[in-house]
């Protein structure tokens, strides 16, 4: 059995068609999306699309919350960052209705089990928490994103995967960490469709996971990058300057060689990353508004 993982798509068409073509060659029996399809990049609606008509399954992401609050009693007023909100009214408008409605309705995780019930897990930052992310072991990355042992128990909590694939850094990690109930999960980040972090920050690359299981070799875990052509994503960018909020600031991200830079505003991408999650998510499933949102029926009538 081969599953294939992907993720932090952000409305990059390109990056996903690149990664789609890779694995008809990898052929593998599963698709799963870990989150943040949409959002950045102003192809959501055709990528929503695509992943819509494929076999696959996709998971609720942080970008998607994003788009998805707005205008909702559950909206946090410490999102309201002007840039951010024209994106938002912006992604709204093009996704339309049928398609915001498919993004709600999307599971928070996804769990396979091979060898025993649940032993792999896919989340988008880590169980639970679309937010928050898992990150490096001190020493193995530039600081400040690193954490401890510890702090990542903690944000597993009571998971007991073995592995445990996840995205929201845009950054590619293995790492191997001892549970508070003594055994061992594989925290694995693929990587990024979009654009890459740090170590990461090559344009024009796009990354995936392979799990592959076998009765004798258990779980094996395979990373994959493919690359492709940034200058048509440059130059759909370029033609949409003055439509499209960020289409500057995205455009200087994926400039190819020999581009020249333009002049927009820079979004504040940092404030909305890492642990900003509204102070009513920990009982999201206690509230009407957010059962609303996902198509669920109200408990109370």
């Amino acid at each position: 059995m081969r599953i294939a993982v992907l993720g932090d798509i952000h409305g990059n068409l390109y990056g996903l068609q690149a990664v789609l073509a890779a694995l008809r060659g990898d052929r593998p029996d599963a698709l799963i999306v870990s989150g943040d399809l949409i959002y950045k990049f102003p192809w959501s609606a055709e990528v929503v699309d695509l992943l819509a008509a494929l076999p696959c399954q996709c998971i609720l992401g942080n970008a998607e919350l994003y788009v998805l609050l707005w205008g909702t009693e559950l909206w946090p007023a410490h999102w309201q960052e002007p840039l951010m909100t024209e994106l938002v009214q912006w992604e709204r408008e093009r996704l339309g209705a049928a398609r915001l409605r498919w993004l709600a309705g999307l599971p928070e995780y996804i769990a396979l089990s091979a060898g025993r019930v649940e032993d792999v897990m896919i989340v988008h930052g880590v169980p639970g928490n679309p937010f928050l992310p898992f990150l490096a072991r001190p020493g193995d990355d530039r600081p400040p994103w690193v954490q401890t042992d510890e702090r990542v128990r903690q944000l597993l909590g009571d998971t007991d995967a073995d592995i445990i694939v996840c995205g929201h850094t845009h950054s590619v990690m293995q790492r191997r960490v001892r549970r508070i109930d003594g055994g061992e999960t594989l925290i694995v980040s693929p990587g990024t469709v979009s654009y890459g972090r740090g170590r990461e920050k090559e344009i024009g690359r796009a990354d995936y996971v392979l799990l592959d299981w076998g009765q004798a070799s258990g779980w094996q875990v395979t990373l994959r990058s493919v690359r492709y052509d940034v200058r048509p994503v440059h130059q759909g960018l370029l033609e949409l300057l003055g439509d499209f909020p960020v289409a500057g600031a995205i455009a200087n991200r994926m400039r190819p060689p020999g581009a020249q830079p333009v002049s927009d505003r820079e979004p504040n991408f940092v404030r909305w990353r890492w642990g900003d999650a509204p102070d009513w998510w920990d009982h999201r499933d206690d509230l009407p508004a957010w059962r609303s949102l996902r198509g669920e029926p109200d408990l109370q009538r």
